[in-house]
């Protein structure tokens, strides 16, 4: 096939040549085709036979866009994977398999209505277990928002939530000796307490914010303080139990009985079970009616 030129001064006879030369002899008589080639056309003609090429010694790739890639005899393709994202595996048997590396990386994101590794799935928000109703962390957790739940269980010795660490069955602050319980606190069993110090905020009935101390089997009121009982009537009466400014250490000891306590103003209870070997001094008037009597003690 030799190239074919026209020159601008060439002739409409040099033109005829070169042009029924070049449809005869280099392109070639169209009644020569092959009756298995349909196509008119050089253009089509090329496509036909691409088309049987590859239907007996080729093969075409075609991706999820529909782009093709002919693959033809002698050729090769190459399947390559991406370190940290796939892995391609060429076997016997004409068979390619892709998968994913032990350890992937994912660059942007992935989304999924439900991600499982191992026995760990997350859903939405929601993350569990498939095999148990445990979720374990082996490390630190850090949260910038709230953490809400009902029990929170480690299996270590001692756990810290804040400035406060539970140890066994002791709970304490790591950041001072002093632990603020700022609601109402309910003991349910005994409480054993060493030196514990009350300083309620007050009213008129009970301690003032100068506070009292209960020391191990004794207590303590501060300064000018009262005992007060209501009674059995919730009303603005008690009686209020107070004591003298004490000049020297005094001791006060109830006896082993039971009984009313006898006031120096009150002689109504000062009766003849009051005193030991009592004698009484009965006053009369003059109608011979006793109007007062006097206990004793007999020595």
């Amino acid at each position: 096939m030799a190239v074919r030129n026209i020159a601008i001064t060439d002739t409409i006879e040099k033109f005829r040549t070169e042009f029924n030369a070049m449809t005869l002899n280099d392109f070639g008589d169209i009644d020569t085709l092959s009756g298995s080639i349909s196509a008119t056309t050089i253009v089509g003609a090329v496509n036909e036979c691409i088309a049987i090429i590859s239907s007996t010694a080729g093969w075409t790739m075609v991706d999820s866009s529909s782009t093709t890639q002919i693959v033809g005899g002698g050729q090769q393709a190459h399947f390559l994977g991406t370190s940290n994202e796939t892995e391609v595996v060429v076997s016997a048997g004409n068979v390619v398999t892709v998968g994913l590396p032990s350890a992937v990386s994912i660059t942007t994101s992935l989304t999924a209505p439900t991600l499982t590794g191992g026995t760990v799935q997350i859903t939405g928000n929601t993350i569990s277990v498939t095999d148990s109703t445990v979720l374990n962390v082996a490390e630190n957790i850090t949260a910038t928002g709230n953490i809400s739940g009902v029990n929170i269980t480690g299996t270590g010795t001692t756990h810290t939530l804040g400035t406060i660490q539970i140890s066994g069955n002791t709970i304490n602050s790591t950041d001072s000796t002093q632990m603020i319980v700022d609601d109402s606190l309910k003991v349910v069993g005994p409480l054993v307490a060493g030196v514990t110090t009350v300083n309620p905020a007050g009213s008129n009935n009970i301690e003032s914010s100068t506070g009292y101390t209960i020391f191990g089997s004794s207590i303590l009121l501060n300064t000018a303080k009262s005992l007060f009982f209501e009674g059995a009537t919730a009303d603005a009466f008690e009686t209020n139990l107070t004591v003298a400014d004490p000049t020297a250490a005094r001791t006060i000891t109830l006896p082993d009985a039971t009984g009313t306590v006898a006031l120096t103003n009150a002689t109504g209870y000062a009766t003849s079970t009051i005193f030991s070997s009592a004698v009484s001094l009965v006053i009369y008037n003059s109608a011979g009616v006793a109007q007062k009597t006097i206990y004793g003690s007999a020595s």
